[in-house]
């Protein structure tokens, strides 16, 4: 499993949770950190999660930012999950940047959220939602409209129905 080594030491880290705003938490010995509350860093335009998150005992909220990945998001979330409207604005123009659940937690035991983004596969989708999953303005949208289904993730993964756009296959 790959870690992002986005610190020195047990101090930055701490550092870095003193500038979110993250109080109630444990650095664990691989560097991530468990937070015993809610995890709010939207609005700030980040780039990517300026820490290496495990478990989180609240909710997990990284929307409307520029990520252009969810690397460093938490395994676990004890609460919703929502990475929506990850969009970068050049010249009057809007980039949707996230397009894969590549590092998305694997278990969420609230909503799963990501609308508008650019999510193009079910391809490393959580192990577990325990509430909704809501994707509205992304390009599986349509798919998943089809089925609304969670227990159906696997079998479109199965069948790879998303073929490359440039392929004749």
């Amino acid at each position: 499993m790959r870690y992002l080594k986005l610190f020195e030491s047990f101090e930055d880290i701490k550092e870095i949770c003193k500038q979110y705003n993250i109080t109630d938490y444990t650095i664990n010995t691989d560097g991530s950190i468990d937070v015993d509350e809610d995890v709010n860093l939207d609005y700030l335009r980040l780039t990517k999660l300026p820490l290496k998150f495990n478990k989180i005992n609240g909710y997990f909220d990284c929307c409307n930012n520029e990520l252009i990945s969810l690397e460093g998001s938490p395994v676990e979330v004890n609460g919703y999950f929502d990475c929506s409207y990850n969009n970068r604005y050049v010249c009057g123009y809007s980039y949707n940047n996230l397009t894969s659940f590549e590092y998305a937690p694997r278990i969420i035991r609230g909503d799963f959220i990501c609308n508008d983004n650019n999510i193009k596969t079910f391809e490393y989708f959580p192990s577990f939602i325990k509430d909704d999953f809501i994707c509205n303005n992304n390009p599986i949208y349509e798919v998943w409209n089809l089925f609304l289904d969670i227990s159906k993730i696997e079998l479109l993964n199965d069948f790879d129905i998303f073929r490359d756009e440039d392929t004749d296959e």
